[in-house]
């Protein structure tokens, strides 16, 4: 009877030991990292004969400013004021609005650049204003970072610019600009728009210096 009790005994324990295995296993396999998903960006809508696009990550506003410019140049005969009033504010928008960029390295607004100068303002907007984002490859970014909500036309003329010694017309912008936080960026610009057949590229830009006032 002893005999039955003791074996009885050890069955138990080693039941109980393999239960206690496969609970901690069960534990451990539990608290391992989930696989992280990359940031990525798709394609929403297009503007085919102009090379235009919008990204599911740009925001509301970019995507109203967006669908404001297809309606423009859907039209039989293309108003280009409008058209440039249109574009300079999706400049301003998707350059800076940082906090849906992955890195330094994904810079806005290159598609409405003028061909010869797309690499001198790329490289140019990654040593400045977009030099300090951090990188958010894996959607763990902590960081402050601007959102443009409204893009004001202040004024716009037409008259001449001075492109690889060549005098040609443009659209000369001038904007305010208002963000979701004020983080310190720029408020102020001017912005050069020339014409390429019916497209318009933009061919300078300058931010508005702030004099800074002594106490």
């Amino acid at each position: 009877m002893r005999k039955r009790y003791k074996i009885w005994l050890i069955i138990i324990v080693i039941l109980l030991i393999l239960v206690g295995c496969v609970g901690i296993s069960a534990m451990f396999w539990s608290r391992e990292e989930p696989k992280k998903v990359k940031n990525s960006s798709n394609v929403v809508s297009n503007i085919e004969d102009f090379g235009y696009t919008l990204d599911d990550r740009d925001t509301e506003y970019m995507k109203e400013e967006f669908d404001n410019l297809k309606e423009i140049l859907a039209q039989e005969e293309i108003d280009y004021e409008a058209y440039a009033s249109s574009l300079a504010k999706l400049f301003v928008i998707d350059f800076y609005t940082l906090k849906n960029k992955i890195n330094k390295y994904d810079v806005g607004s290159l598609e409405y650049i003028y061909q010869d100068k797309v690499t001198e303002f790329n490289n140019k907007a990654m040593d400045t204003i977009y030099n300090d984002i951090i990188d958010n490859t894996y959607k763990d970014r902590v960081q402050d970072l601007p959102e443009i909500t409204e893009v004001t036309i202040e004024d716009l003329t037409i008259g001449d610019f001075l492109l690889k010694e060549e005098t040609i017309e443009c659209y000369k912008i001038t904007m305010k600009y208002t963000y979701k936080k004020d983080l310190g960026y720029d408020k102020e610009g001017t912005i050069y728009l020339t014409r390429n057949d019916k497209k318009l590229e933009v061919v300078y830009y300058t931010p508005k210096i702030e004099e800074t006032k002594e106490a």
